[in-house]
């Protein structure tokens, strides 16, 4: 669900950040869930600060499709956020008077502009989690593939030590995995530190440097009994240009797992249907033509159900990274299904999982 410009942004306020310092040691700043409403519709945001930086993303719980916002808080604790389309021009702008517990403001799309506020829910210290991040760089000389430096951002969500949760040591093993970690007993700090050192401490006699490498993992989605992670790669070696990708990773909070597309889907009945669907959210977002053939935009005329998936209450996206299906020009394709459009696919186990009745 990352657009470029967002990649952007996040890339290019790190290296800001590079240029003038680089930590010893991870900070812990904060990771913000917040639920309240726009005007009278009832929204939730995942937001993540580093330094006066902000990104994340918000959704509507009606949908809960997800909108990725940005943005810099100013001294006087004005915080103003913006989400872009497709072309990169902002759409939308979120500003107001920003707390650790509290966000509240005015909203505005197109000249509409409506009042806002969402605020730290109640129980949320029951999985309650803390961002932790660490950077740093290293100038280079006489370098063949003509970088001028070497550079390692990362940030994660981490268990607080207030996090009561069942599923608290499988978000670990999760979280572990996603920096090429398999039961690690060191603190997830360390780990950022000795492999931000690895990258920067890189000698010239490397057959393949890396150049930048930079790891996040973050909420993308939860209620009661529903978590999914985003796990998110860039990697910088030496070409034309760097590879990034998201990965997602999806937690039954009740039986305290990892769910599998199969566990939600029947994807063999349903594959047809599913190809349709993904086609279809694919036209509809790139505006591709009824005349058109989506061979003109991608790889294949048809898209395939892949094992990168996101869950929410409401309904599956599908996330495939640069060069899955397309070239890299087109990014990251996103591709949200509502559950309500795929009647008679979902498992009976996930139905009562999400709450699902009568469909």
């Amino acid at each position: 669900m990352r657009q470029t410009f967002i990649l952007l942004f996040i890339l290019g306020s790190f290296h800001a950040a590079l240029a003038q310092k680089s930590n010893a040691a991870p900070v812990i700043t904060r990771y913000y869930f917040f639920t309240g409403t726009i005007d009278k519709f009832p929204v939730t945001f995942h937001l993540y600060r580093i330094n006066e930086q902000f990104s994340g993303i918000y959704y509507y719980n009606s949908t809960e499709v997800p909108i990725a916002v940005y943005g810099i808080l100013k001294k006087d604790q004005f915080l103003k956020l913006a989400h872009n389309d497709q072309d990169g021009e902002v759409t939308e702008e979120i500003s107001g008077n920003f707390k650790d517990s509290s966000f509240s403001g005015t909203w505005q799309n197109k000249g509409k502009m409506l009042p806002f506020r969402v605020a730290l829910p109640q129980n949320s210290h029951l999985l309650a989690f803390d961002y932790i991040y660490t950077e740093g760089s290293k100038k280079l000389t006489g370098d063949g593939n003509n970088r001028d430096a070497l550079s390692y951002d990362a940030a994660t969500i981490w268990p607080a030590a207030s996090s009561k949760h069942p599923a608290t040591n499988l978000i670990k093993e999760i979280i572990y995995e996603a920096f090429d970690e398999k039961q690690s007993q060191e603190p997830i700090g360390k780990i950022m530190i000795n492999e931000k050192n690895e990258i920067l401490n890189q000698g010239k006699e490397e057959d393949a440097p890396t150049y930048a490498l930079s790891r996040k993992v973050q909420v993308e989605y939860r209620n009661a009994r529903l978590l999914t992670l985003s796990k998110f790669i860039y990697t910088d070696g030496g070409g034309v240009h760097g590879n990034y990708g998201t990965q997602y990773i999806c937690i039954d909070l009740v039986n305290n797992h990892k769910l599998a597309i199969t566990d939600v889907l029947d994807t063999l009945a349903c594959r047809e249907t599913l190809r349709t669907l993904l086609a279809k959210k694919f036209r509809t977002k790139y505006k591709v033509k009824p005349e058109e053939k989506l061979s003109e935009y991608l790889f294949n005329d048809t898209i395939a159900p892949g094992n990168n998936f996101m869950l929410t209450s409401k309904g599956i996206a599908f996330n495939y990274v640069p060069y899955e299906i397309a070239a890299y020009a087109l990014g990251e394709v996103f591709l949200y299904i509502p559950y309500k459009e795929l009647s008679g696919c979902l498992k009976p186990e996930f139905k009562q999982l999400i709450g699902i009745v009568g469909q």
